[in-house]
């Protein structure tokens, strides 16, 4: 891992904290990001930080204008992600990437980033969202708005650099709480993401599943889910193994979905070979 240690303290690790407004929910329907803003954090201090709106040539869904208050006027003068590529890859690297709904904005921002040309964001990352139901807050919504609430920290606007402000004070929050616990270092609170305290074994996976997790390769399963009694076949790249209430799930991106999604393991009948070219 790059300039990142495992061992470290989460206090002395460098941080990016980002958020991306879009134009829409759906990267499928071809929305992309109107504006992004990131906060590099080191020791304790800002070492840097990115604040722009974006040009993303194409319309504003009404409903996404009602939410963050831009015009099209203003996007249609800001500069486009290509522009601003390389700053975005230059202040991240060999940082943890945080953000709240991390697999929403993440999602965005490594599709923009294959449409300038650059590899999309790989290694460790951590989600807010993820981190409050790991500590166990209950208190109504988990929304960035309401933890800001909950906690007193400074309301979000649905602009790029209130929310990461409002961000960066809420991950400060829950180190505390988790250092409270003895989750100290990274390693462990990737682990608690994952719903691992620092004593808990990690959990095994089937040897298909271990093979797929250990090289990044993609693989099928028969997965049965909620929806349908019959098990339908799901193309995934496994990231990592998850411990929830109901067992051990495997996250992963879902090629039927082009989401990350959780599947338990219990509800996978059969591993087979992925023949299917990249």
């Amino acid at each position: 891992m790059t300039g990142i240690e495992l061992q470290q303290p989460i206090t002395d690790v460098p941080l990016i904290f980002f958020d991306v407004e879009t134009t829409g929910l759906e990267i499928q329907a071809g929305h992309r990001i109107c504006e992004v803003a990131m906060l590099r954090w080191e020791h304790g201090q800002e070492v840097g930080r990115i604040n722009t709106l974006i040009n993303p040539e194409r319309e504003l869904d009404p409903q996404a204008a009602q939410i963050n208050g831009l015009q099209p006027a203003e996007l249609n003068n800001a500069p486009l992600f290509t522009d601003i590529a390389p700053q975005v890859v230059q202040l991240s690297q060999n940082a943890v990437r945080i953000a709240h709904n991390l697999p929403f904005d993440e999602s965005f921002l490594n599709m923009e980033l294959c449409r300038a040309g650059y590899p999309p964001f790989t290694g460790p990352a951590l989600d807010t969202l993820e981190l409050a139901r790991r500590l166990g807050i209950r208190r109504g919504s988990l929304s960035l708005a309401a933890l800001a609430t909950t906690f007193g920290l400074p309301a979000p606007t649905h602009r790029a650099m209130d929310d990461v402000l409002t961000l960066r004070a809420l991950f400060d929050h829950f180190v505390n709480e988790m250092i409270s616990f003895g989750i100290i270092t990274l390693g462990d609170v990737l682990r608690f993401a994952r719903g691992l305290r620092p004593n808990d074994p990690e959990p095994e996976a089937p040897p298909p599943l271990a093979a797929a997790l250990a090289t990044g390769s993609t693989l099928r399963i028969m997965y049965t889910s909620n929806s349908n009694p019959h098990p339908l076949e799901r193309r995934i790249r496994p990231i990592e193994l998850v411990v929830e209430p109901n067992g051990i799930s495997v996250r992963a991106f879902c090629y039927l979905r082009n989401d990350i999604r959780n599947f338990l393991l219990s509800r996978i009948s059969a591993y087979l070979p992925d023949t299917q070219p990249e």
